[in-house]
């Protein structure tokens, strides 16, 4: 496990630091969606709120293009004014830099401020040395407290490094830790089920998890590729462009299963549970059968450790989330006591905490890319930048 530079936050009390977190999650009206992220930043801002430290909290949603409100960040700064002490907790909207100062130089031991979507300044996703020199000149300490922003080479993720003392988080080091037993497996049966829409951005962590895993099972658009690498009649269904040659890369390997029955919908909009050799040129793929569910809960049960990154369907739609909801009660059904069990990945970390069940789930990633990257062997920038010396 790689070993990252820390602070005690006891000795933070009275300082201005800035924290970086991962709070991009899905917001419904003007509620965010429940997520690990957001329980995650909070343990860490009631930490700093403890210690007295003046907390400048940075933080994107989505992928604005500009100034964009849709994409503020002010209903997820909402939610943590109802979850903290609400008198100490602010919202600081677009504003010039130097009065963004002089609101951070009013800011009592305790305060937190969160600072508007820094993605609407385009210094920050082009990583800018001026803008994360500004980002920098708020705090007296920086700490990345974001693992699932941690693959990204931004300024508030990397270049801001360069002009402030810097650590890595509670929330990251809780990762790195939870992360090493998949990364360095030493239990097994180590079971790995992978979905989603893409072979390619999954690649390298699908190639560690087959060289590590007994049993590497596959489902969601992930399948399709390898469906049509075979030969096999793939309808309508959804495929990104170039995975079929990713998939045949990876075929003939002995820990690779792929299910044998899918849900299938037409263009008539009916739906039928098939064999994968029957699917019609006019049908799509939604969602795994249930021989394929059966298959997995098999191997979950003989399992020590057990992964789970992307969902098996559309889980959108209510008929094609059936194989994921199985797939999230079968990891928890095996998880805190015979195996540890570990969930990641975008839409995949909702559903435990939909259906009521993420409690008994031993770790839930905040990182989607992040943890992918991390578990197939890639250097995170924002992590190499906090290395110990």
């Amino acid at each position: 496990m790689i070993k990252l530079r820390t602070i005690d936050f006891s000795t933070l009390k009275g300082r201005h630091v800035i924290l970086r977190v991962d709070i991009n999650v899905p917001v419904e009206g003007s509620i965010p969606r429940t997520s690990v992220r957001l329980t995650s930043a909070l343990d860490t801002i009631k930490k700093l709120q403890t210690a007295g430290a003046k907390t400048i909290v940075f933080a994107h949603r989505g992928r604005p293009k500009g100034v964009d409100l849709k994409f503020s960040l002010e209903p997820i700064a909402k939610w943590f004014m109802k979850e903290l002490a609400g008198d100490t907790v602010f919202f600081q909207p677009v504003a010039a830099f130097k009065d963004l100062k002089a609101r951070v130089q009013t800011m009592a031991h305790g305060d937190v401020v969160f600072i508007e979507n820094l993605r609407f300044h385009p210094g920050e996703k082009a990583n800018d040395p001026e803008f994360a020199e500004q980002l920098a000149s708020l705090g007296e300490v920086y700490i990345n407290d974001a693992f699932g922003n941690s693959h990204r080479d931004h300024a508030s993720m990397t270049g801001i490094t360069q002009y402030v003392d810097s650590y890595a988080g509670p929330g990251i080091a809780h990762e790195l830790e939870a992360l090493e037993s998949v990364l360095n497996p030493t239990k097994s049966p180590f079971v790995a089920i992978v979905g989603g829409a893409k072979i390619s951005s999954k690649l390298h962590a699908i190639e560690h998890m087959l060289a590590h895993a007994d049993q590497v099972f596959i489902g969601g658009a992930i399948a399709t590729a390898f469906f049509a690498a075979q030969g096999k009649e793939v309808g309508t269904s959804f495929m990104k462009d170039g995975e079929i040659e990713f998939a045949r890369k990876l075929m003939g390997h002995h820990a690779l299963k792929l299910p044998t029955d899918v849900l299938v919908k037409s263009a008539a909009g009916k739906y039928r549970s098939i064999n994968v050799l029957d699917i019609q040129k006019d049908e799509a793929i939604v969602d795994i059968g249930r021989k394929a569910v059966a298959d997995i809960s098999e191997a979950a049960r003989h399992a020590k450790l057990i992964l789970w990154n992307g969902p098996m369907g559309i889980v959108e739609e209510e008929q094609s989330r059936v194989g994921s909801d199985a797939v999230a009660h079968i990891v928890a059904e095996v998880a805190r006591g015979k195996a540890y069990g570990v969930i990641g990945g975008g839409d995949t970390v909702n559903l435990p905490f939909e259906l009521g069940i993420a409690e008994f789930i031993d770790h839930i990633s905040t990182g989607g890319g992040a943890m992918l990257e991390y578990v197939g062997g890639q250097e995170l920038p924002a992590l190499e930048v906090l290395k110990q010396k």
